[in-house]
């Protein structure tokens, strides 16, 4: 494997230093200085790596959008079976490492952005084009192959309206409410049997107690 870069090492550091600065001050809060601040750094080298505050809300982006593939990607090493794989993509944006309330109250704040942003709407079009994906090659084992991609963008858009909610209003965010709300739409869409709600539930079990070991807070640290 080829070295990384202290150039790209220090771009990381300080994508993660933006991100952190968006959780604490909001994305108007957020200035290049108080990044450097974070990052231990001054505004001069935040400058030197990231040319205006539109590329760093860029890697802002990319940096949240890696943290749910990497949850996604640590879930999937142990589940073996679809309905394991579906309740990882479920897990992997409701755990309580991600869903809580500074993460959701600093991604409303970047969805805001994402009309005027050029570069953050070909960012965030490829993440809900993986979800969707990621969604459709699950509940394949599920459904009639023309149900699956209307199916899996129903779930994609119900993920996005739980998170919106949890941004928009001061209470914390409730993991395993939003994991009800995700599994009883799931069970009606697909028309899950009783045998089929079982597995479904199984699954569901087995992933949230992988996900309280290998999920934690160390996936928000520069990689």
């Amino acid at each position: 494997m080829q070295a990384r870069s202290i150039s790209s090492i220090r771009r990381s550091e300080l994508s993660q230093a933006a991100f952190e600065a968006v959780i604490r001050y909001g994305l108007r809060g957020t200035t290049l200085e108080k990044v450097g601040e974070i990052a231990g750094v001054s505004k001069g080298v935040v400058l030197h790596h990231f040319k205006d505050k539109s590329a760093l809300l860029e890697a802002v982006f990319r940096r949240s959008n890696s943290v749910l593939s990497m949850s996604l990607l640590r879930l999937y090493r142990h589940a073996e079976s679809p309905y394991e794989r579906f309740w990882a993509i479920a897990y992997a944006n409701f755990s309580e490492t991600i869903y809580n309330r500074e993460v959701c109250q600093a991604w409303v704040s970047l969805l805001a952005e994402v009309p005027h942003n050029a570069m953050c709407q070909r960012v965030q079009a490829a993440n809900n084009a993986r979800i969707k994906s990621n969604l459709s090659h699950e509940l394949r084992h599920f459904l009639e192959g023309d149900r699956v991609p209307e199916v899996a963008n129903l779930l994609g858009t119900l993920i996005d309206g739980i998170w919106v909610r949890a941004g928009l209003f001061a209470i914390t965010p409730d993991c395993e409410k939003a994991l009800n709300e995700f599994e009883f739409t799931t069970l009606y869409l697909v028309g899950a049997s009783l045998d089929e709600q079982k597995h479904h539930k199984d699954a569901r079990e087995k992933i949230k107690t992988i996900a309280k070991i290998a999920l934690s807070p160390e996936l928000f640290r520069p990689q």
